[in-house]
């Protein structure tokens, strides 16, 4: 195999080992929890850590892993090891010509980071597309979970199972062997690339979807009173998508037989529970946002004022337009919106029956409308070197 070369990732430097390595290399691997459970005994002196660096670790294709976030001399301060072995043409395991098997470890303090699966997947890269090898392995002994997880999140897949094997310290255990060959590493990075320029690239195409949603991309309300129908037509108007929960059968003042509502509007599905209470409390809970048009202010004891009670009660923003023109109705709830900071979100549209306050359909209407036009404005967005997406 060729000298180690140093690999870096967007959080790791796995760099060759060296003498003055002998002193974090104690540290660590003198810890009980760490190398039991990769078959080594915990270090009991610097100078085996010494001896350690001399015999097995400052050896072609093993590095030690450094966090490049840290500073100073930390910054290049080894917290964990991790290194490809191959014994051609087999070795006493049977590991065929052409095959490795990778090992790790990584101290305490960092554990449960995801530092070690990235560790284990560059050296898979490197395994395939400099030492050019048709296949790598890794074991673990039972009951270490975490070792088994960094091999799956890896790409590894169970291979065989040895019964009986026997670790450093003689100490018996059942060894679950997994692998991954080069043409299933191929396909699992096609699926879930994780060199630098594709995440960029990636990184870069979600960046241009958030900021192409609309502001608000579905329309929600109950369907029961004028504000209710006046928010579901503006959005259809609109061409946003509505939904919504309304009583069984539909039920509305206006429309007291099924289908009732759902003539109107299909997109809209029944409660279980009879009456309004139950839909005006779903509306608000599947929403990320409440609109109340309500002319006047909240009158108590209404279902008008229970809809701003159960977005108070349930965390969801709630904002309660009482009076003004309709420009500055939706000017104000824009505003609203956009300090939200949630693109995509469903709006709940709710407010007072038509019988009690003549006019609101229209004007729940009009401020839905207003609020839609200017909210579902974007802006061109390049993606990958794409044409502009409206």
């Amino acid at each position: 195999m060729r000298s180690p070369t140093t690999l870096t990732t967007a959080r790791l430097s796995m760099r060759p080992w060296r003498e003055g390595d002998a002193g974090a290399l104690y540290r660590y691997a003198s810890d009980p929890e760490v190398g039991p459970r990769a078959g080594w005994a915990p270090h009991q002196s610097p100078e085996e850590s010494r001896e350690v660096l001399r015999d097995i670790l400052m050896v072609p294709d093993s590095w030690a892993i450094t966090l490049r976030h840290r500073e100073g001399a930390l910054a290049d301060e080894p917290v964990g090891a991790i290194a490809l072995r191959r014994v051609e043409p087999h070795d006493a395991a049977g590991t065929p010509a052409g095959e490795a098997e990778i090992g790790y470890w990584i101290a305490r303090p960092w554990w449960g980071r995801g530092y070690m699966t990235e560790a284990v997947r560059e050296v898979l890269r490197h395994a395939f597309l400099v030492e050019g090898l048709g296949a790598v392995r890794a074991g673990y002994y039972e009951g270490n979970v975490g070792s088994s997880r960094v091999q799956k999140k890896a790409g590894l897949r169970p291979h065989h199972r040895v019964e009986g094997a026997v670790d450093r310290r003689g100490v018996t255990h059942t060894e679950h062997v997994q692998r991954i060959t080069r043409e299933e590493w191929e396909v699992s990075l096609n699926a879930d690339p994780t060199d630098a320029g594709t995440i960029a690239r990636q990184q870069s195409e979600a960046a241009c979807i958030i900021d192409a949603l609309p502001l608000v991309s579905f329309v929600r309300s109950g369907g029961q009173t004028g504000a209710d129908r006046g928010g579901l037509d503006a959005a259809r108007e609109m061409g946003v998508p509505i939904c919504g929960w309304c009583p069984p059968g539909g039920l509305a003042e206006d429309l007291p037989k099924p289908p009732g509502l759902l003539a109107l509007y299909p997109e809209l599905r029944e409660g279980p529970s009879a009456g309004y209470v139950e839909r005006t409390a779903w509306n608000v809970r599947d929403s990320h946002a409440t609109l109340i048009v309500s002319p006047g202010g909240l009158e108590p004891r209404s279902g008008t004022e229970m809809t701003a009670i159960f977005a108070e009660r349930m965390g969801r923003p709630v904002l309660v337009l009482e009076g003004g023109s309709v420009d500055e109705n939706a000017a104000e709830a824009l505003a609203w919106l956009r300090s939200l900071r949630t693109g995509g979100m469903t709006l709940n549209v709710a407010g007072p029956r038509e019988s009690k306050m003549p006019g609101v359909h229209g004007l729940t209407h009009d401020i839905v409308a207003a609020i839609l036009d200017e909210a579902g404005r974007r802006s061109a967005c390049l993606i990958d070197g794409g044409a502009g997406r409206p």
